[in-house]
């Protein structure tokens, strides 16, 4: 979605709704951002729509296809090597590179996790398998551990998280392939200035936002709704909520 076209379209509905919204580049780069920030994390699954005891938000990452459309620019696989001790570092979108020496995005949210392990047919032949790797709490890790029934195995494996890494078991799992979402790029209205000191377009140094044209309405509103906090213009934030609401 092109930054330059989304900038006026807010500025246009600022205007429509009779505000006296006047945001400076730095206002509307700080709202877009936390505003497409939003969007991506409501789809994904916003904690705060939780019940007790039924922890299921009214939207969901792959819930529904237009959800996973929604997010499939952010969707990454990557093919990771696993340490010795059994450790596989998040992607930080610097230092963790996969199997081809590429630096993997900065991780957000995982998705799946899948290993192949080795082994012999009827035949004798040797034969490979791909299998998921299942995700358990830590607290379940233990008894996990410690069982002679369900304990991990190249077969099946598991893994849990800790704050800056991933724990596998069986630690010698060597290589894994990694989905999850990466972390949305931040949109930039870039600018130069002109003869007069105000704020010219620059799409050199611009960045677009990466979701599609049908998001831009609820991205547009959100980004509405901060500049009205930031700006302190308390009706541009209610014609926000209220074309939000009524999903203009």
């Amino acid at each position: 979605m092109n930054i330059n076209e989304f900038r006026d379209f807010v500025l246009f509905v600022a205007k429509k709704a009779q505000s006296g919204a006047n945001p400076t580049p730095s206002q509307f780069n700080l709202a877009v951002q936390r505003a497409f920030y939003e969007w991506v994390m409501k789809r994904y699954g916003n904690p705060k729509q939780y019940s007790p005891k039924a922890p299921f938000p009214q939207m969901g990452f792959q819930e529904t296809q237009k959800i996973s459309d929604d997010l499939r620019f952010l969707i990454t696989r990557k093919e990771l090597n696993v340490a010795q001790d059994g450790k596989l570092y998040y992607p930080d979108g610097v230092s963790v590179k996969d199997v081809n020496s590429v630096v993997a995005p900065k991780y957000l949210h995982a998705s799946s996790m899948r290993s192949t392990y080795g082994y012999k047919d009827s035949s004798g032949a040797a034969k490979s398998k791909s299998v998921d790797v299942k995700a358990i709490k830590d607290f379940e890790l233990g008894n996990t551990l410690a069982s002679s029934i369900v304990t991990p195995t190249s077969r099946f494996p598991v893994y849990s998280f800790y704050d800056t890494y991933m724990q596998f078991h069986p630690k010698d799992i060597q290589r894994v392939e990694f989905t999850y979402l990466r972390e949305p790029t931040k949109p930039v209205w870039a600018y130069t200035l002109d003869a007069n000191n105000r704020p010219i377009y620059d799409s050199v140094n611009s960045v677009d936002i990466e979701s599609g044209e049908e998001s831009m309405n609820e991205i547009a509103f959100n980004t509405l709704a901060f500049l009205g906090v930031s700006i302190r213009d308390q009706f541009l934030v209610q014609a926000s909520e209220t074309f939000n609401a009524q999903g203009v």
